[in-house]
């Protein structure tokens, strides 16, 4: 019996090497931050640890201003960041002021695009940005949009959600579809904007606007992890019993991992 010991761990060994092997799950994760004038460039280094150790996929900077001719200012994360950087802006160039939206991506693009969101009222549009991704062997079309907050503008979101959808509707479908942005509607409100997305935040107060959020697919992904990036405050100077205290941490966005589904053999 112990000469045929070695035969049967051979044969266990020849069979599971033939037996196909599992596919790992990919994971994506998308930071989607705003960086106000407090912060951004007068703490540069410390916006730049947060990221390192959050390590994104894909970085969304929100409401990022541009004077005149200059180059993107927050683009040079670009580079110790490993991603590869793009500004997307309703403004024409020739504008002395730009506003706009900064996407990086340390995944492989395949297709990048922008488009404008328009409003009822006559207003100035918005710009969307649309980057395709790959991640592993999966695509994934990713989209970025700031929805004008206040229940005042109400008319002028639904024109905004609006666009947004049929531009959506415009491109080759894939596996995974993501929208980074700032969302100024309540949480309700939002899932009718948006049918079929499932918001990251599932704390947002029912009673404020959702701001910063991803939307995905349930189907589509699974939700692993969602985090706050957090900015630490320094310290008070004067110590002791009667020092005020500490400044609460500044909140800069959010951090969503995901797991994507695998594709059907079908699709």
């Amino acid at each position: 019996m112990p000469r045929l010991l070695p035969r049967c761990i051979a044969l266990c060994l020849v069979l599971s090497a033939a037996l196909p092997l599992q596919a790992r799950p990919a994971h994506l994760v998308v930071a989607n931050i705003a960086l106000p004038e407090s912060v951004w460039p007068s703490r540069r280094e410390q916006v730049l640890a947060l990221l390192t150790r959050a390590t994104p996929d894909v970085l969304v900077v929100q409401d990022v201003h541009v004077q005149g001719s200059s180059p993107v200012d927050v683009c040079s994360l670009a580079q110790p960041l490993r991603m590869h950087c793009d500004f997307v802006s309703a403004d024409p160039p020739s504008r002395s002021h730009r506003r706009g939206t900064v996407l990086l991506s340390a995944r492989p693009v395949m297709e990048d695009g922008a488009t404008l969101l328009h409003a009822q009222d006559g207003s100035a549009p918005v710009a969307a940005g649309y980057l395709r991704l790959l991640v592993g062997q999966q695509q994934v079309r990713l989209y970025t949009a700031s929805l004008v907050a206040g229940q005042q503008h109400h008319p002028r979101r639904l024109r905004q959600a609006a666009d947004l959808r049929n531009w959506m509707t415009s491109h080759a479908p894939a596996p995974t579809t993501l929208i980074a942005g700032r969302f100024g509607s309540q949480h309700a409100e939002l899932q009718q904007l948006m049918p079929g997305l499932r918001a990251a935040r599932r704390s947002a107060a029912a009673a404020q606007a959702h701001g910063l959020d991803v939307l995905y697919q349930n189907q589509q992904a699974r939700l692993h992890a969602v985090t706050l990036l957090e900015l630490q405050e320094p310290a008070p100077l004067r110590q002791g019993a009667d020092a005020p205290a500490s400044p609460a941490p500044l909140l800069l966005g959010l951090v969503v991992e995901l797991e994507l589904q695998q594709p059907s053999a079908e699709a």
